[in-house]
């Protein structure tokens, strides 16, 4: 008669959540499997002492799988973010996010074809969300390539009403985990998010795709993410001598991110300049620097070597010849005063001119000048239309 003893479900709670997040290696994980069945008790007088064996097996089995995975399991959030803030340009809205603890453990382990899609990391707030996603072979051996997030494999976002605000992509940065991201234009307002993640294809276009099911779903709650958002109301125009008046509107600063917003509205002269749509073809070029002069970031810069921690921009017509635009920086001093400088902008016009020459006669540059910019037409040759090639 076989002895069940009251121990075992106990032990295999014990490993159960010790290995919660952790990959362990088919064989490792068989070997443990029959180093603990073969401890089956046969005989009744032996339940004290087989009591205090199974707990050994079980403690040395268990730290056999930590040593044997430890050199499998890859850097944490924490351990990249300190990478990351070691550069020239450091994430200082995820270190934030961190500082918060708004960094999420969904404890999200989905097994098929050998395969496990692991995510033990998330954060969100209303400027992004990211996620470091992990994907091991049946050997326990992180792959970072075998994943390709497009049309078979998508994770989306939802809010709290189940509408799509957003789909994740991998932003590479480490071949330790899937640096997966979603940025938002305009900050999320809801209460909850929900990641779907649809996953049903592993392997690129040059190998053999396998087939299988690592879907999977977890909530984040934006509740105490969206406590921190502040809203900065802000004064000052200026209006160019060629009819743009620029207007700086308001910042709002979230956990990963500030979200800077101004209008551009052109006047009537530059509008009869730029008639149709023409008005909407506009490129502003500007920074922000410190009182000392030092640049924090740049943006759409005519210069290499720039300081830049834009993640996303956005621009809406609310009017007649008047734009809003919005861009969202993962950093900008709270502390300290900074300015706003405006560097260049462009708009496209119709002037009338016109410029003629002949091919073959441009032995040497030709310039141009058309309103206060000078054009200079370096070379110039004839081909034939692609029409009339089969022809």
């Amino acid at each position: 008669m076989n002895y069940h003893d009251p121990v075992d479900p106990i032990l295999k709670q014990f490993l159960k959540s010790r290995a919660q997040d952790l990959v362990i290696p088919n064989t490792v994980e068989n070997a443990v499997g029959y180093a603990l069945s073969s401890l089956s008790d046969q005989n009744m007088k032996k339940r004290s002492f087989l009591k205090r064996w199974r707990w050994a097996a079980a403690a040395v089995a268990f730290f056999f799988v930590l040593g044997a995975v430890s050199i499998l399991t890859v850097p944490t959030f924490a351990e990249v973010f300190r990478s990351l803030f070691a550069k020239d340009n450091p994430d200082i809205g995820l270190m934030r996010a961190q500082e918060l603890g708004l960094v999420i453990h969904p404890h999200i382990k989905v097994k098929d074809k050998g395969y496990t899609l692991v995510i033990n990391e998330a954060v969100a707030d209303p400027t992004r969300v990211t996620i470091a996603l992990q994907l091991f072979d049946e050997n326990g051996k992180h792959d970072r390539h075998k994943l390709a997030i497009g049309e078979a494999n998508k994770i989306t976002i939802k809010d709290d009403k189940g509408n799509v605000v957003g789909s994740m992509h991998d932003m590479g940065y480490t071949s330790d985990f899937y640096y997966m991201v979603d940025f938002f234009s305009d900050p999320l307002k809801t209460d909850k998010i929900t990641i779907e993640g649809s996953i049903g294809t592993l392997g690129q276009r040059n190998e053999t795709l396998i087939k299988g099911n690592w879907n999977f779903s977890f909530d984040i709650d934006m509740k105490e993410a969206n406590k921190q958002n502040n809203i900065e109301e802000l004064a000052g125009s200026y209006t160019t001598p060629h009819g743009m008046a620029i207007t700086l509107k308001r910042l709002t600063r979230m956990v990963q991110g500030v979200r800077f917003e101004l209008e551009r509205e052109l006047d009537d002269a530059a509008m009869t300049r730029s008639s149709g749509d023409l008005w909407k073809k506009q490129m502003l070029s500007f920074h922000f620097e410190t009182t000392g002069g030092q640049e924090i970031h740049s943006v759409n810069p005519r210069k290499k070597n720039y300081r830049d921690s834009l993640m996303t921009s956005d621009r809406r017509v609310i009017g007649n010849g008047k734009m809003h635009w919005s861009y969202t920086f993962k950093y900008l001093p709270e502390d300290k005063p900074y300015r706003f400088v405006l560097d260049a902008y462009s708009v496209a016009e119709m002037d009338g001119n016109k410029i003629s020459f002949r091919p073959s006669e441009l032995t040497k540059p030709k310039t141009f000048k058309i309103m206060n910019d000078r054009l200079e037409l370096v070379r110039a040759s004839l081909e034939k239309s692609q029409v009339n090639k089969g022809a």
